[in-house]
C-alpha cells in the first residue's frame, strides 16, 4: 500500500522542504500540475471520469491513455453517478441503473485494454449532490461485481452518504465489495453552505474513522488497497482556497506513519 496526497503549491513546499512525505502525489489530469509534480515524487492521475451521466463524449482517451502510460497511475478511475429520475425503491430501476453502469464501465475498459478499472461511490447531499439510488452500497457492489471492475472507496463520501440517508457506516461499508478495494480515499468533513462536505482538514471524528479504516485493512477485513490518498489540497478553484499549509504539516505525517 502508497500512501499518496493531493499535489498543492504548499504541498511541493513542504516536500521540498523535507518537513513531509509521501509515497505519490495525486494529481488531476491537467498536464502542468502533472509536470510540477513530476520532479518531485512519482505521480498518479485521478481523472474525472463519471459513469451514468449519459456518454463519454466529452472524454479525450488519448490523453487519458497517454497519462497512464506516462505516470504510475495504477489503474483507469471513474465515479459512479445515480440518476435522478430512478427510484431508490423500485427492483427495476435499480437493476436499470446497474445495466447503464455496467454498460459504460464495459465500454472504459476497452478504449484501455489491459487497465484495471476501478469505481468510486459518490456521495448523497440531499438538494445537493447525488441521489440515493446512486450511493445504495447493494447496487454499487452488484455493478463493480458484474463489470469485474475494481472499488475506490471514498470513506468521507460514504460517511456524508451515510449521514443523510441514517445508516451506520460500518453496515454501510460491509455492504460493499471491500474484496475489490483498490483504493481508499480519506479527507476531513465539515458543514459547508449548510451541507456536510469533504476536502477539509482532519478533526477528531475524522481520525477515528480513518484509524478504523487501517483496522480493517490490518485486520484484513478489507482487500489491502493499492494507494491510500490524503484528499485534502489541491488547486483550481475547488481547491485552492482550502488549503492550508499548516494543516498538511501537521497531518500529513500521522496518515503516513498510519497508511504507510
Amino acid at each position: 500500500m502508497r500512501f499518496a496526497v493531493n499535489y498543492s503549491v504548499p504541498m511541493e513546499k513542504l516536500l521540498r522542504e523535507g518537513a513531509v512525505d509521501c509515497d505519490q502525489l495525486k494529481c488531476p489530469e491537467w498536464e502542468n500540475i502533472v509536470s510540477a509534480a513530476r520532479p518531485l515524487r512519482p505521480v498518479y492521475v485521478h481523472f474525472e471520469i463519471v459513469v451514468g451521466n449519459g456518454g463519454f463524449d466529452h472524454l479525450d482517451f488519448d490523453l487519458i491513455r497517454t497519462m497512464l502510460a506516462s505516470t504510475q497511475t495504477p489503474h483507469l478511475n471513474c465515479h459512479l453517478m445515480g440518476r435522478p429520475d430512478l427510484d431508490p425503491s423500485s427492483p427495476s430501476d435499480q437493476r436499470k441503473l446497474v445495466k447503464s453502469w455496467v454498460s459504460e464501465m464495459q465500454y472504459l475498459k476497452e478504449q484501455v485494454p489491459g487497465v484495471k478499472l476501478v469505481a468510486e461511490n459518490l456521495p448523497y447531499i440531499p438538494e445537493s449532490y447525488g441521489n440515493p439510488i446512486g450511493s445504495s452500497p447493494e447496487i454499487i457492489k452488484q455493478a463493480i461485481v458484474e463489470a469485474d471492475a475494481g472499488l475506490l472507496l471514498d470513506l468521507s463520501h460514504a460517511r456524508i452518504s451515510c449521514h443523510y440517508l441514517g445508516m451506520d457506516l460500518e453496515d454501510y461499508v460491509a455492504r460493499l465489495p471491500m474484496d475489490r478495494l483498490s483504493e481508499l480515499h480519506i479527507t476531513g468533513l465539515r458543514y459547508y453552505c449548510g451541507y456536510l462536505n469533504d476536502h477539509f482538514a482532519m478533526r477528531p471524528e475524522d481520525w477515528e474513522a480513518a484509524e478504523w479504516a487501517r483496522a480493517q485493512i490490518r485486520a484484513g477485513a478489507w482487500r489491502e488497497p493499492e494507494i491510500a490518498a490524503f484528499e485534502y489540497g489541491g488547486v483550481g478553484e475547488v481547491f485552492g482556497w482550502r488549503t492550508q499549509e499548516w494543516v498538511l504539516r501537521q497531518q500529513v505525517p500521522r496518515l503516513a506513519e498510519l497508511f504507510a
